[in-house]
Formats: C-alpha cells, sequence, structure tokens
C-alpha cells in the first residue's frame, strides 16, 4: 500500500485571545460603563430603533420618491425602510467614537426593532439587501451613488435614474438624520 499525502489536512492553530488582550477590552467596556457612555450608547440605539414602526407612513418617503419622479409601491416602500435601517447600522457603526458603544448602539437598536416592528425585522433577515450595501460601504468613504445603483437592483430595474435617485435620496437622507442623533449625544472621552 502506497501512502499518499493528498488526503493530509493542514489545520491553523485557532487563535487564543491573548489574556492581556482580554483584559483591555473588559478594562474598555469598564470605562465605557462609567462614564455613562454605555447608556447613552443604549438610549442612542433606541430613539433610533423607535422611528422605523412609523416609517412605512412617513410622508419624507412619499416627497422624495415624489422628488426622484418615483411611484412609490410597498415593495419600493419596503426596499426604502430597509436602506434606511442599513443606513442606521451604518451610522452608528462609522460614526461612533467607541466600537465597544457601537455595538452596544446597533445591538440596541435591532432589540427596539424587534420589540416595536417584528415584522419589519423578519422582513430585514429574509432579505439580502444588507449584503449588497455592505458591498458598495466597504470603504470608509461611501459612494451614494453606488448604494443608490443598488438600491434601483433591489427594487428589480438597475437602469432606472429615478429608483437610482430616489435610493441616493433616502441614503443620504437617513445618513445625515442618523449622524444629527449621534452628534446631539455628549459621549465622555
Amino acid at each position: 500500500m502506497k501512502n499518499e499525502d493528498y488526503d493530509i489536512k493542514i489545520f491553523s492553530p485557532v487563535k487564543k485571545i491573548d489574556e492581556t488582550e482580554a483584559q483591555v477590552v473588559a478594562d474598555e467596556m469598564k470605562k465605557q460603563i462609567i462614564s455613562g457612555n454605555t447608556q447613552k450608547a443604549k438610549d442612542l440605539g433606541k430613539r433610533i430603533g423607535e422611528t422605523f414602526p412609523e416609517a412605512a407612513a412617513k410622508e419624507e418617503l412619499w416627497n422624495m420618491a415624489g422628488c426622484c419622479g418615483v411611484e412609490l409601491d410597498r415593495s419600493i416602500k419596503d426596499q426604502a425602510i430597509i436602506l434606511s435601517v442599513f443606513t442606521a447600522e451604518y451610522c452608528l457603526n462609522t460614526y461612533m467614537p467607541f466600537k465597544i458603544l457601537s455595538t452596544t448602539a446597533v445591538s440596541t437598536f435591532y432589540d427596539t426593532l424587534i420589540s416595536d416592528a417584528p415584522d419589519l425585522y423578519n422582513n430585514l433577515l429574509s432579505s439580502a439587501a444588507f449584503s449588497f450595501y455592505y458591498i458598495d460601504a466597504r470603504n470608509d468613504n461611501v459612494n451614494s451613488e453606488s448604494i443608490g445603483k443598488t438600491f434601483a437592483m433591489l427594487c428589480g430595474n438597475k437602469e432606472s435614474e429615478e429608483l437610482i435617485c430616489y435610493g441616493k435620496s433616502v441614503f443620504e437622507t437617513s445618513l445625515e438624520t442618523y449622524k444629527a442623533e449621534l452628534n446631539k449625544v455628549d459621549f465622555a472621552k
């Protein structure tokens, strides 16, 4: 019997978290809790999450659609809300002063959505939209034009200038709104 090496698997060792690294994370968490930043991040995530149950009724969505020449139907409106939720998550992950706080705010944001708008949350879970938007957002300087094109594609007409315009508008308006909310919070340094 001849021994072949083709079936030998070489495994990389699993990176263990260094005790020092774990201590640094624990110390940072403790610092954020003591400073009150953790509670502020939770409050911010909750405040942003509470805006979504009534998002379907917001005239702002209708007005933006009209300005872009889009005839708003249920599926386009759902995509606009999904884009707005993505934008909230993107904003919290990108602009929060500390990663631990962004994780806290995003977690509370989704807890609020689950509690206040379970249908919306389930719609998010069944959608592949976030994957496409995260491809667009892979760098720190998101291009709203590419977000608009992805939005149009998700709406079923990737060539529609009206849908591209609407996607850009939803993203840019939502991002400014969430950044303004974040800027109202006085996080301790």
